[in-house]
């Protein structure tokens, strides 16, 4: 009776046990020969392997002590500096088991940059054969932060007509009331034409306004004559917005103060990209523009259309490509954008259905170019108010995504996981996110003190942030 078959492998287990043992001839110095070889071979990369670990696990722990120290490079002693990343180290890599060593901690508090050197000893398993029981390993780091680098600033700022609007919600009934009351359309007859309008009704559109027995033919003029003899003022967004961009010079003017490394330039937009202040050292320079209405900056003018396909592909061109930071041929690069995110003309509102759905959220995509050059965007959203009553607005922002051909207008996607039922006005939100360099280069505001504080918290932010540089 013929028994079950005896699986293969035990018949070569067995075959190779013989060959290990055999005696006759030379074959088992040959197996020893062939086989030592090849086990210090495979011990040899598994020992390899393990250092490599943890020169991986070193170089890891390094880099996030070093980030988390420089951010506090400006508050705290260079002992108490070496003292955090020994601590950070030693919590974070078990100095004790790894025999972790700190070496070459520096720490410079003036440029904010701290560099430091980690080295361990891996004790090996094979290639003690070879008389080899440890391998030495390294990890060097160095951080650096932005507000100790050369750095460009592109302050770029919206002016549309809706930067008009009132920068809250007291301003705007004041607003509306003063429009209200002071509007014709018919100068023989001084028919009251009751004009009681926001949305892209900045410029002049056949009516005309009488206030203190003079005649104003734009928005803008009846509410400086207005904030001239009143003890409540209206703020507009665009004055906010100045206010905002004030604090951002301010604070370029502090960080130069000891090492002058920060230039900054003044850029508007509408149809396209314009320049008030183009690059300088000057805060004086800067601060001028911010009050004076000959460089296009404040109330006095505004723009009738928003195109941010052009204002973006022009700024992109102007800016150029970011450098490392590490000289002022070689700066880092930061454009800060205030706006409302509406792609916009006038004549889209004011015509057919067809063109109203031109009224849409800005292309993130637009940014992009400017990212792939290294340039850091940060954005402040100076958020639409809803304006119900108002037909344009309902026309236009207040209608939904779908209603906008936004890809067929625009080349713009929707974000995954957001409706298409989503108002425009609600959407803007999602596109200027998008368009940031990161979330926390991203602020949404809906009042004039959040908007006047926004642009310097980016701005802060970034400063805050960290590089590793080696």
């Amino acid at each position: 009776m013929i028994g079950p078959k005896r699986p293969r492998r035990n018949y070569f287990r067995r075959a190779f046990r013989q060959l290990a043992k055999a005696r006759a001839g030379n074959i088992g110095l040959t197996f020893a020969l062939v086989v030592t070889p090849v086990i210090l071979a495979v011990g040899t990369g598994i020992d390899l392997a393990r250092t490599y670990n943890t020169q991986t696990k070193m170089q890891a722990d390094l880099d996030a002590a070093l980030i988390a120290a420089v951010k506090d490079s400006s508050v705290v002693t260079n002992q108490q500096l070496q003292q955090k990343i020994t601590d950070w180290i030693s919590a974070d890599a078990n100095l004790t088991s790894t025999a972790y060593t700190i070496n070459n901690i520096s720490v410079d508090t003036t440029n904010h940059v701290v560099s430091a050197t980690l080295n361990a000893t891996v004790p090996t398993v094979f290639m003690r054969l070879t008389g080899l029981k440890t391998v030495a390993v390294a990890a060097k780091s160095v951080a650096k932060g932005p507000s100790s680098s050369y750095l460009q600033v592109y302050i770029v700022l919206d002016k549309s007509a809706s930067m008009l609007l009132p920068a809250s919600q007291a301003d705007r009934t004041t607003f509306l009331n003063l429009l209200y009351n002071n509007s014709y359309s018919d100068p023989a007859t001084f028919f009251r034409s009751y004009t009681k309008c926001e949305f892209a009704c900045h410029d002049f559109d056949g009516n005309y306004f009488r206030y203190n027995y003079q005649i104003f033919y734009n928005i803008f003029d009846l509410v400086k004559a207005y904030n001239a003899t009143s003890s409540t003022p209206i703020t507009l967004r665009t004055d906010v917005a100045l206010t905002a961009t004030g604090q951002v010079v301010d604070m370029i003017a502090a960080s130069n103060a000891t090492t002058p490394h920060i230039t900054a330039g003044l850029y508007y937009f509408g149809d396209n990209l314009y320049t008030a202040v183009p690059q300088t050292s000057s805060t004086t320079t800067l601060k001028k523009a911010l009050t004076d209405d000959s460089y296009g900056l404040t109330s006095a003018t505004s723009q009738p259309v928003t195109y941010f396909n052009n204002m973006l592909t022009t700024l992109t061109k102007l800016v150029g490509t970011a450098g490392d930071g590490s000289s002022a041929a070689k700066p880092l690069k930061l454009v800060l954008i205030l706006t409302d995110g509406a792609q916009s003309s006038r004549p889209w509102v004011l015509t057919s259905s067809t063109t109203q759905t031109y009224v849409a959220p800005m292309n993130p995509a637009w940014c992009s170019p400017l990212k792939a050059n290294g340039v850091t965007i940060g954005v402040l959203d100076t958020e639409y108010l809803a304006i119900t009553y108002d037909w344009g607005y309902n026309a236009t922002l207040g209608m939904s995504m779908n209603s906008a051909n936004w890809y067929s207008n625009w080349g713009g996607v929707i974000r995954s996981g957001v409706s298409g039922s989503t108002p425009r006005r609600d959407y803007l939100q999602y596109a200027l996110t998008d368009c940031a360099s990161s979330s926390q280069l991203f602020i949404s505001a809906s009042d004039k003190t959040d908007i006047a504080s926004g642009l310097s918290t980016i701005f802060n932010s970034y400063l805050s942030s960290v590089r590793l540089t080696q």
